[in-house]
Protein backbone atom coordinates (compact mmCIF):
# COMPACT_ATOMS: atom_id res chain seq x y z
CA UNK A 1 0.00 0.00 0.00
CA UNK A 2 1.06 3.55 -0.72
CA UNK A 3 0.37 6.66 1.35
CA UNK A 4 -0.89 10.00 -0.02
CA UNK A 5 1.51 12.61 1.29
CA UNK A 6 -1.28 15.22 1.51
CA UNK A 7 -4.03 13.42 3.42
CA UNK A 8 -2.24 10.25 4.54
CA UNK A 9 -4.72 7.92 2.90
CA UNK A 10 -3.46 4.43 2.11
CA UNK A 11 -4.09 3.32 -1.46
CA UNK A 12 -2.67 1.07 -4.16
CA UNK A 13 -2.46 3.96 -6.64
CA UNK A 14 -0.96 7.42 -6.33
CA UNK A 15 -0.66 10.08 -9.01
CA UNK A 16 2.37 12.29 -8.49
CA UNK A 17 2.23 11.34 -4.82
CA UNK A 18 -1.49 12.15 -4.40
CA UNK A 19 -4.50 9.89 -3.97
CA UNK A 20 -7.19 10.45 -6.58
CA UNK A 21 -9.31 12.72 -4.35
CA UNK A 22 -6.39 14.98 -3.41
CA UNK A 23 -5.09 14.97 -6.98
CA UNK A 24 -8.44 16.29 -8.22
CA UNK A 25 -8.42 18.99 -5.53
CA UNK A 26 -4.88 20.20 -6.15
CA UNK A 27 -4.77 20.22 -9.96
CA UNK A 28 -6.94 22.09 -12.49
CA UNK A 29 -8.49 21.28 -15.84
CA UNK A 30 -7.77 24.74 -17.25
CA UNK A 31 -5.57 27.75 -16.61
CA UNK A 32 -6.97 31.27 -16.91
CA UNK A 33 -5.66 34.83 -16.83
CA UNK A 34 -6.70 36.85 -13.78
CA UNK A 35 -8.44 39.38 -16.02
CA UNK A 36 -9.61 39.29 -19.65
CA UNK A 37 -8.60 42.43 -21.55
CA UNK A 38 -10.26 42.80 -24.96
CA UNK A 39 -9.75 45.56 -27.54
CA UNK A 40 -12.83 45.90 -29.76
CA UNK A 41 -13.75 48.27 -32.59
CA UNK A 42 -16.77 50.35 -31.62
CA UNK A 43 -17.83 50.60 -35.28
CA UNK A 44 -17.54 47.12 -36.80
CA UNK A 45 -17.03 44.91 -33.74
CA UNK A 46 -13.72 43.43 -34.92
CA UNK A 47 -11.38 42.28 -32.16
CA UNK A 48 -7.69 43.03 -31.81
CA UNK A 49 -5.48 40.01 -31.17
CA UNK A 50 -1.89 41.03 -30.48
CA UNK A 51 -1.30 43.51 -33.33
CA UNK A 52 -3.90 42.15 -35.76
CA UNK A 53 -7.58 43.04 -36.12
CA UNK A 54 -9.75 39.98 -36.74
CA UNK A 55 -13.41 39.29 -37.43
CA UNK A 56 -13.85 36.98 -34.43
CA UNK A 57 -16.67 36.24 -32.06
CA UNK A 58 -15.87 37.47 -28.54
CA UNK A 59 -16.45 33.97 -27.19
CA UNK A 60 -13.88 32.52 -29.60
CA UNK A 61 -11.25 35.06 -28.53
CA UNK A 62 -11.88 34.30 -24.86
CA UNK A 63 -11.47 30.58 -25.55
CA UNK A 64 -8.08 31.28 -27.11
CA UNK A 65 -6.93 32.72 -23.79
CA UNK A 66 -7.84 29.52 -21.90
CA UNK A 67 -5.05 26.97 -21.53
CA UNK A 68 -6.28 23.37 -21.37
CA UNK A 69 -4.38 21.30 -18.80
CA UNK A 70 -6.59 18.21 -18.56
CA UNK A 71 -7.90 15.68 -21.06
CA UNK A 72 -11.20 15.56 -22.95
CA UNK A 73 -12.06 18.95 -21.47
CA UNK A 74 -15.30 20.62 -22.58
CA UNK A 75 -15.47 24.38 -21.97
CA UNK A 76 -18.66 26.49 -22.04
CA UNK A 77 -18.81 30.26 -21.68
CA UNK A 78 -21.26 33.00 -20.78
CA UNK A 79 -19.71 36.29 -21.89
CA UNK A 80 -20.95 39.50 -20.29
CA UNK A 81 -19.23 42.05 -18.04
CA UNK A 82 -18.28 39.00 -16.00
CA UNK A 83 -17.19 35.95 -18.02
CA UNK A 84 -18.56 32.72 -16.57
CA UNK A 85 -16.53 29.66 -17.48
CA UNK A 86 -17.63 26.06 -17.05
CA UNK A 87 -15.10 23.25 -17.59
CA UNK A 88 -15.71 19.51 -17.46
CA UNK A 89 -13.26 16.71 -18.17
CA UNK A 90 -10.47 14.59 -16.73
CA UNK A 91 -7.12 15.37 -15.21
CA UNK A 92 -4.21 13.53 -16.74
CA UNK A 93 -3.85 10.00 -15.32
CA UNK A 94 -7.27 10.25 -13.65
CA UNK A 95 -10.49 8.44 -14.55
CA UNK A 96 -12.67 10.56 -12.28
CA UNK A 97 -14.78 13.22 -13.99
CA UNK A 98 -14.02 16.75 -12.75
CA UNK A 99 -16.01 19.97 -13.05
CA UNK A 100 -14.78 23.53 -12.54
CA UNK A 101 -16.45 26.94 -12.53
CA UNK A 102 -14.83 30.37 -12.74
CA UNK A 103 -15.84 34.03 -12.98
CA UNK A 104 -13.41 36.53 -14.51
CA UNK A 105 -13.93 40.29 -15.09
CA UNK A 106 -14.03 41.36 -18.74
CA UNK A 107 -12.29 44.64 -19.48
CA UNK A 108 -13.35 45.99 -22.91
CA UNK A 109 -11.29 48.72 -24.53
CA UNK A 110 -13.40 50.23 -27.33
CA UNK A 111 -11.56 52.11 -30.07
CA UNK A 112 -11.89 52.55 -33.84
CA UNK A 113 -9.91 50.08 -35.93
CA UNK A 114 -7.76 51.33 -38.85
CA UNK A 115 -10.22 50.01 -41.44
CA UNK A 116 -13.17 51.91 -39.97
CA UNK A 117 -11.02 55.00 -39.58
CA UNK A 118 -10.39 54.79 -43.32
CA UNK A 119 -13.99 53.84 -44.14
CA UNK A 120 -15.49 56.87 -42.39
CA UNK A 121 -12.76 59.22 -43.60
CA UNK A 122 -11.74 60.02 -47.14
CA UNK A 123 -9.27 57.16 -47.52
CA UNK A 124 -9.17 55.12 -50.71
CA UNK A 125 -6.54 53.32 -52.77
CA UNK A 126 -8.38 53.22 -56.06
CA UNK A 127 -11.11 54.90 -58.10
CA UNK A 128 -13.29 53.36 -60.78
CA UNK A 129 -14.71 56.05 -63.06
CA UNK A 130 -17.89 54.79 -64.71
CA UNK A 131 -18.66 56.89 -67.74
CA UNK A 132 -21.37 56.64 -70.41
CA UNK A 133 -24.78 55.00 -70.23
CA UNK A 134 -24.46 53.43 -66.77
CA UNK A 135 -27.46 51.10 -66.50
CA UNK A 136 -28.83 49.84 -63.20
CA UNK A 137 -27.69 46.29 -64.07
CA UNK A 138 -24.07 47.42 -63.91
CA UNK A 139 -24.52 49.16 -60.54
CA UNK A 140 -26.35 46.12 -59.15
CA UNK A 141 -23.55 43.87 -60.39
CA UNK A 142 -20.91 46.01 -58.65
CA UNK A 143 -22.92 46.07 -55.44
CA UNK A 144 -23.32 42.28 -55.47
CA UNK A 145 -19.60 41.76 -56.05
CA UNK A 146 -18.62 44.20 -53.30
CA UNK A 147 -21.09 42.63 -50.86
CA UNK A 148 -19.44 39.28 -51.53
CA UNK A 149 -15.99 40.78 -50.91
CA UNK A 150 -17.08 42.43 -47.65
CA UNK A 151 -18.47 39.13 -46.36
CA UNK A 152 -15.05 37.59 -46.96
CA UNK A 153 -13.09 40.49 -45.48
CA UNK A 154 -14.51 43.31 -43.33
CA UNK A 155 -11.59 45.52 -44.31
CA UNK A 156 -13.09 45.91 -47.79
CA UNK A 157 -15.36 48.88 -48.51
CA UNK A 158 -16.37 51.26 -51.28
CA UNK A 159 -18.23 54.53 -51.73
CA UNK A 160 -20.20 55.62 -54.77
CA UNK A 161 -20.63 59.23 -55.90
CA UNK A 162 -22.73 60.54 -58.77
CA UNK A 163 -20.72 62.88 -60.99
CA UNK A 164 -21.18 64.55 -64.35
CA UNK A 165 -21.13 61.85 -67.00
CA UNK A 166 -21.49 58.87 -64.66
CA UNK A 167 -20.25 57.65 -61.26
CA UNK A 168 -17.04 57.54 -59.27
CA UNK A 169 -16.44 54.49 -57.07
CA UNK A 170 -13.91 54.98 -54.28
CA UNK A 171 -12.40 51.58 -53.39
CA UNK A 172 -10.68 50.47 -50.19
CA UNK A 173 -7.67 48.96 -51.96
CA UNK A 174 -6.15 48.76 -55.43
CA UNK A 175 -6.52 44.98 -55.66
CA UNK A 176 -10.31 45.21 -55.34
CA UNK A 177 -10.26 48.13 -57.80
CA UNK A 178 -8.53 45.98 -60.42
CA UNK A 179 -10.71 42.94 -59.71
CA UNK A 180 -14.02 44.79 -60.10
CA UNK A 181 -12.92 46.58 -63.28
CA UNK A 182 -11.73 43.30 -64.82
CA UNK A 183 -15.06 41.66 -63.97
CA UNK A 184 -16.92 44.56 -65.60
CA UNK A 185 -14.81 44.18 -68.74
CA UNK A 186 -15.50 40.45 -68.89
CA UNK A 187 -19.25 40.62 -68.25
CA UNK A 188 -20.29 43.83 -70.02
CA UNK A 189 -17.55 44.13 -72.67
CA UNK A 190 -16.69 47.65 -71.52
CA UNK A 191 -13.46 49.48 -72.36
CA UNK A 192 -11.10 50.19 -69.48
CA UNK A 193 -8.04 52.38 -69.13
CA UNK A 194 -5.78 52.12 -66.08
CA UNK A 195 -3.51 54.80 -64.66
CA UNK A 196 -1.45 55.05 -61.48
CA UNK A 197 -0.34 58.00 -59.40
CA UNK A 198 2.49 58.03 -56.86
CA UNK A 199 1.07 59.48 -53.62
CA UNK A 200 3.71 58.73 -50.98
CA UNK A 201 6.51 56.44 -49.83
CA UNK A 202 6.15 54.05 -46.90
CA UNK A 203 9.00 52.00 -45.44
CA UNK A 204 11.07 52.64 -48.55
CA UNK A 205 8.31 51.58 -50.96
CA UNK A 206 6.37 53.73 -53.43
CA UNK A 207 2.63 53.86 -52.69
CA UNK A 208 0.34 54.35 -55.69
CA UNK A 209 -3.34 55.07 -56.13
CA UNK A 210 -4.99 53.56 -59.16
CA UNK A 211 -7.63 55.21 -61.31
CA UNK A 212 -9.51 53.05 -63.79
CA UNK A 213 -11.70 54.63 -66.43
CA UNK A 214 -14.55 52.33 -67.42
CA UNK A 215 -16.31 53.51 -70.53
CA UNK A 216 -19.72 51.93 -71.08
Amino acid sequence: MKICFLCGKRTNKLTEGYCEECYNKEFKLIKLPKELKITICSKCGCLKEKNTWKNLELEDLVKQKIKILGEKVNVKLEVNDIVKIYAKGFLKNSKKIKEEYYEIPLNENKIICPTCSRRYGNYHEGIIQLRGDVISEILDFIDDQMTSEVLKDKRVFYKIKRVKGGYDLYMSDKHITNKISDLLKKKFKVKIKKSYKLVTRKKGKNIYKSTILVRI
